[in-house]
């Protein structure tokens, strides 16, 4: 400690008490212990160069967004850079906000349906007639070749492609071969509906019959779960494998296990319920207005009225309309439950131009993700016409504070992937 500081008894720790201290403290609380003297300062500023304990500070305050963050970042972020990009969006109605657009569709083969971002910066983009690879940076086509034909759905991620065609048959298609004698891929007939949960794949078929396929088994076999009596409408994901029925029944896998978990009622709030089991990302809104009519319940007017897709990320949930409608809503809770129809946005963008009409009736939002950068946020987001990029940049100075410890200083290094 330097000679013109007074001396405290909790200063004469030794340093390795001090470190241990500090491990268990928040980023907001090292902050603050940061300022206390500079010895405090040297000990903290040499902890905040780790990019493992920032890690750990992104799995602490954002357990539930911090992975998909991580694997959709842009090239080169750091760990320190995905906790400050996370912290950043309480702030997004501040920040600079800059638009683009790719993809465009001049004619009904290049219809955009969906998208999937994925890592080193390639975005997946689903057509009417292929599956074709843009790069970020450049908006631009890159050299991965397309995948042609005309299909019902698509999503991939780092290990596999999944495809459900017009016949209900799901290909799924392994990209890496770890092992010889492993399968490289596998259809499933009848499917109706599927849910890829890292290198597991639950699918549903006509019969409303649950089957699991494991990923990192040899010969992508499935096993059966479960046939519902009253019907499968959608599938969602916490820690579990969640099933909701068309009769309003939610059902939990746990184990080999099927177990009835609660039911959507009358007296409930249900978009509490349908967001605490993760179904916000697959649900048929038309059936869920029809379960607000049947309960009486009151019906947004404008365009909640007419969602088409909600996309929780974190405390930052994106909903899309029919009618070219984007609104951005952050922690839209109240009394500790979700509570979208009540809540004002923070960022709301209409996407439907005076030329679409009357070419166009309707421009829904089919799908939204984000990127995570150095100081900001890219969203992207899906019409049948076009895909819209909108890049959130944060200002700052650079100081100590919950997301900014020093760390400008560091030489940046390749990141090893860290199995969870």
């Amino acid at each position: 400690m330097p000679e013109d500081e007074e001396p405290c008894h909790i200063c004469s720790l030794p340093t390795e008490i001090l470190l241990y201290i500090f491990n268990y403290l928040s980023a907001k609380d090292l902050t603050k212990c940061r300022q206390v003297c500079s010895w405090f300062k040297l000990i903290i500023d040499g902890l905040s160069r780790s990019d493992v304990f920032w890690r750990k500070h992104c799995r602490k305050d954002f357990g539930g967004v911090y992975k998909i963050a991580r694997q959709k970042a842009k090239a080169g972020i750091l760990w320190y850079h995905i906790y400050r990009s996370l912290s950043l969006w309480p702030k997004l109605e501040t920040a600079r906000e800059v638009k683009d657009e790719f993809a465009s569709a001049s004619k009904v083969s290049e219809e955009v349906r969906n998208f999937e971002i994925l890592r080193d910066g390639i975005i997946g983009v689903h057509k009417r007639g292929m599956i074709c690879y843009y790069d970020i940076e450049t908006l631009e086509l890159c050299k991965r070749g397309p995948i042609t034909g005309d299909y019902l759905r698509y999503t991939e991620n780092e290990d596999t492609i999944l495809i459900l065609s017009y016949h209900l048959q799901l290909y799924i298609i392994r990209k890496l071969l770890h092992n010889s004698h492993f399968e490289s891929n596998v259809t499933f007939d009848n499917v109706k509906t599927f849910l890829l949960v890292n290198r597991t794949v639950y699918y549903v078929n006509l019969s409303d019959e649950i089957y699991v396929c494991k990923l990192e088994d040899g010969d992508l076999s499935s096993n059966f779960i479960k046939r519902t009596e009253d019907g499968v409408m959608c599938l969602g994901f916490t820690k579990n494998l969640h099933v909701l029925t068309f009769q309003r029944n939610i059902y939990t896998v746990i184990g080999d296990d099927f177990v009835y978990t609660c039911s959507l009622g009358a007296n409930s709030n249900l978009l509490h319920q349908l967001r605490e089991y993760n179904f916000l990302g697959q649900l048929d809104w038309r059936i869920y207005f029809q379960w607000m009519y049947v309960f009486n319940h009151s019906v947004p007017e404008g365009p909640l009225r007419d969602i088409v897709i909600v996309r929780a990320y974190g405390d930052v949930y994106f909903v899309g309309s029919n009618w070219g409608v984007l609104r951005i809503y952050y922690a839209p809770y109240s009394s500790g439950e979700f509570d979208l129809f009540n809540a004002e946005p923070v960022k709301q963008y209409n996407f439907m131009e005076r030329y679409d009409c009357p070419v166009l009736s309707m421009c829904p939002i089919i799908q939204v993700d984000v990127l995570e950068g150095e100081d900001g946020h890219t969203v992207v987001v899906a019409m049948p016409k076009k895909i819209a990029v909108l890049n959130f940049v944060h200002s700052f100075k650079r100081s100590a504070s919950v997301a900014m410890l020093p760390y400008a200083d560091i030489q940046k290094v390749k990141i090893l992937k860290i199995a969870e």
